[in-house]
């Protein structure tokens, strides 16, 4: 049997394990499963590529998609049966479905995400977006987590295809206010692309740095951010941007990272499922040791400061987001017989299955063999890279 015909039975049989699931998952509720099994039976013979979505962690999109769409029966508005259905791949059928269910006008291409979302906890939120707009309702009129003007609405519903809801709301909302695109992509690399809570502070902090956009080294707006998102979260709530200057700014922050980790050094957690990797690469000297570089997790508040401190960055600010499995950091580094020395810090979205964060000695950008390094693991490991 050939490569391509193992992996098209091992794709059958983890989609058929997904559809078993669903139904499962649905057996309380009749109705929704009536109508899963109704949608489930019109895209198998109208949409051939409608499941061909990769499975990853047991996570089927399209058939997820499914299921949220008969959970929505309320608000269909055609019968399936009507559905013209399309060859285009699975993500396409799925906003072509969505669409002719329950939209009147035509959603955004990128908005069906919001049907195979599983790990966002605003997601049935995000599908009651999806059918008010659909219904005619300006976007900007729903309840949304943060205040949309027509000029964000209008970058909004042009977003990329391949942006998730959440950093393209965060991505209008800059771009409206007069964010260069580097300042756009930096904001987008850090946590808050996924979380738009507190809308109204953020705000001001974006004015913040579009004011200052030259008079704040690029490479220090990612380890600013999480310094405000860690004071706001944590010792000082009713921390406010009014009167900041950058050099006060900045001096914060500075003080910040000489404290860092101190309450979570004790913290450990257990590895994520993704495995570390070995290269070595010969010395051009035969009597020299060879250089090996290895890609390792960080487990304990412990290893976190000590990469920290070897890199002179934040990552122990993170010791807790660890804890709780929001995030996992990983270390590039290389050794020559003893001497050990620290080159990249990487933060994963486990959510995302994302690579989110990779930072070097000062929050430095990676480049070179260390960024070529790091490219071969994600892609042995199926993490997107998101930075």
């Amino acid at each position: 049997m050939s490569w391509s015909e193992r992996s098209v039975r091992y794709h059958k049989r983890k989609t058929d394990c997904a559809i078993h699931h669903a139904y499962a998952r649905l057996a309380a509720d009749a109705r929704v499963a009536a109508k899963f099994h109704e949608l489930l039976h019109q895209v198998r013979h109208r949409a051939g590529c409608f499941l061909n979505a990769a499975v990853v962690n047991g996570h089927h999109p399209a058939v997820e998609a499914l299921i949220h769409l008969a959970r929505f029966e309320s608000a269909h508005i055609r019968p399936v049966s009507d559905w013209s259905g399309t060859t285009s791949s699975w993500r396409v059928a799925v906003s072509s479905l969505a669409n002719h269910l329950v939209c009147k006008y035509e959603a955004p291409f990128f908005l069906a995400s919001s049907w195979y979302a599983t790990d966002d906890h605003a997601a049935d939120k995000k599908r009651s977006w999806f059918i008010t707009h659909g219904s005619g309702v300006s976007f900007r009129m729903l309840n949304l987590p943060i205040r949309m003007t027509s000029k964000m609405e209008h970058i909004f519903l042009a977003s990329p295809d391949h942006l998730a809801i959440a950093p393209a709301m965060l991505r209008a909302e800059l771009l409206a206010l007069g964010a260069t695109a580097e300042l756009v992509l930096v904001v987008l690399s850090t946590r808050l692309a996924t979380d738009l809570t507190d809308g109204e502070f953020w705000r001001t902090v974006w004015h913040f740095l579009i004011a200052n956009a030259g008079r704040i080294d690029p490479s220090q707006i990612a380890p600013l951010i999480d310094f405000i998102q860690a004071i706001r979260h944590g010792s000082t709530p009713a921390f406010c941007m009014k009167g900041r200057t950058v050099h006060s700014m900045l001096r914060l922050m500075e003080d910040w990272h000489r404290s860092l980790g101190l309450g979570g050094a004790g913290f450990s957690w257990t590895p994520s499922p993704f495995q570390p990797m070995l290269w070595e690469e010969p010395s051009s000297d035969d009597s020299a040791p060879p250089k090996r570089w290895q890609m390792i997790e960080l487990t304990s508040g412990i290893q976190l400061r000590t990469e920290g401190a070897a890199l002179h960055h934040c990552v122990a600010s993170y010791a807790n987001a660890c804890r709780q499995g929001i995030s996992r950091i990983w270390s590039l580094r290389f050794s020559r017989g003893e001497n050990l020395h620290h080159v990249m810090t990487i933060e994963i979205d486990p959510k995302r299955q994302a690579i989110v964060q990779a930072r070097g000695r000062a929050n430095a950008k990676p480049y070179g063999k260390p960024l070529r390094l790091l490219q071969d693991w994600a892609a042995r490991e199926r993490l997107r890279m998101a930075i």
